[in-house]
């Protein structure tokens, strides 16, 4: 795992500083759930890692992400807005590779979302399109202490 210049680990190498519009409301730092480094990490299996990173500034947030295995990832940029306790979000990717519109484009319409529960961050991804588009829980990302992920998932069916 390659460190940026923060010192904060990306799971695949390829640190991407994002800028995201909070639209909804003025919340500030400090009372903003989303705020934070947050991490998944797999110890066995395919090693599954991804990072985000969100700090805020006025109205805006910016912060990092990654998501990838031992053997592929993607990582780019990220918009989006509160909406009713939700962290509703666009993506771009760094590369063509990555299944998003490449950076600085964006999606046209928001794909993902992230809600807080408890101290995690959880990650819901659309599945499907048009009529049949609805969203599956996907990773919990734990709080970054010191650096690392606070939590480590070693639950794997195989090596």
């Amino acid at each position: 795992m390659a460190a940026n210049e923060h010192g904060w680990r990306t799971g695949i190498g390829l640190p991407v500083m994002v800028a995201l519009s909070v639209l909804s409301g003025s919340a500030s730092a400090a009372n903003n759930p989303y705020i934070g480094s947050w991490a998944y990490k797999q110890t066995c299996g395919p090693r599954h890692a991804a990072e985000i990173r969100l700090t805020q500034s006025g109205e805006e947030i910016v912060g990092d992400w990654s998501d990838g295995t031992r053997s592929a990832g993607s990582d780019g940029h990220l918009k989006g807005q509160l909406r009713e306790g939700k962290l509703v979000v666009r993506y771009c990717s760094s590369d063509e590779r990555g299944g998003y519109a490449v950076c600085p484009s964006y999606e046209a319409q928001e794909s993902d979302y992230f809600v807080r529960a408890d101290q995690d961050l959880v990650w819901f991804r659309q599945v499907g399109a048009g009529n049949s588009r609805r969203f599956e829980r996907y990773l919990v990302l734990h709080p970054v202490v010191g650096g690392k992920a606070s939590v480590m998932d070693s639950r794997c069916t195989s090596d």
